[in-house]
C-alpha cells in the first residue's frame, strides 16, 4: 500500500531526526542555531509520528488492520 510506504519513512525519517538531536543536545559546545534546527526538525518529524498514529488507529477502528 502507497500510504504504508509513505509512514515507513516519515518514521525512519523520524529515528534519523531523533538521532541528530541526540547528538546536538549531547554537544555541550552547539549554539543556539543548531539547537533550533534540532528542535524544528523534531517538532516536524512529531508531527508526522502523531499523524501515522491517528491514521493506523482509525485503520483498527475500521477493520483494517495495521
Amino acid at each position: 500500500m502507497p500510504g504504508d510506504d509513505i509512514e515507513a519513512a516519515q518514521l525512519d525519517s523520524g529515528e534519523q531526526v531523533l538521532s541528530g538531536a541526540r547528538a546536538v543536545l549531547g554537544d555541550p559546545r552547539a549554539g543556539e542555531r543548531a539547537v533550533r534546527f534540532a528542535l524544528t526538525r523534531a517538532t516536524e518529524s512529531l508531527e508526522d509520528v502523531l499523524r501515522v498514529a491517528v491514521s493506523r488507529g482509525e485503520r483498527v477502528r475500521a477493520g483494517g488492520g495495521e
